[in-house]
């Protein structure tokens, strides 16, 4: 029999089986550099090619997120599970210290991981607690490396690429 009685612990609970891509995503806004964890990246569309990810309305940096109109995307290797835990972090500077480098519209981008997307924002939808953020990617890097993935409460490898 199906339970009906579903709250939010028990569907964070039930959704923590469905195993997730870990990426980082940045952005300068107000001459700032932020950055956040996801693992709600999808792509959305092959034409034009769109991806959409989902930031919480609770987020401390919520306002700017809304606001910018690009963003970098840095899909996660395998041995990455440091800057998830850096990028949680609260009250610190996230980019201290790391190798970053920036793309042309100055975002700032996280050197070595798997792959790396640059979208524009072509929509932001109202979800929610969150706002569903959709942009169109102008440009990729795309290493081949083993992604880190994230399954019932534990960072692991993702499938080794062919």
């Amino acid at each position: 029999m199906l339970n009906r009685d579903l709250d939010a612990a028990s569907f964070r609970s039930l959704m923590s089986g469905w195993i997730t891509g870990v990426a980082i995503i940045t952005t300068i806004h107000e001459g700032r550099r932020f950055g956040i964890v996801c693992n709600s990246l999808t792509s959305v569309s092959l034409d034009p090619i769109l991806i959409s990810w989902c930031i919480d309305q609770s987020a401390g940096s919520f306002p700017h997120w809304v606001k910018t109109d690009e963003w970098a995307v840095h899909v996660l290797r395998e041995d990455q599970e440091d800057l998830v835990r850096r990028f949680m972090a609260k009250g610190v500077d996230r980019f201290a210290g790391l190798d970053v480098t920036e793309s042309e519209g100055g975002l700032p981008l996280l050197a070595d991981v798997a792959s790396l997307f640059i979208a524009r924002t072509t929509d932001r939808h109202p979800a929610g607690d969150h706002v569903i953020l959709v942009g169109e990617v102008t440009s990729y890097q795309d290493h081949i490396a083993t992604p880190l993935t994230f399954i019932r409460g534990k960072f692991r490898p993702g499938p080794t690429p062919v």
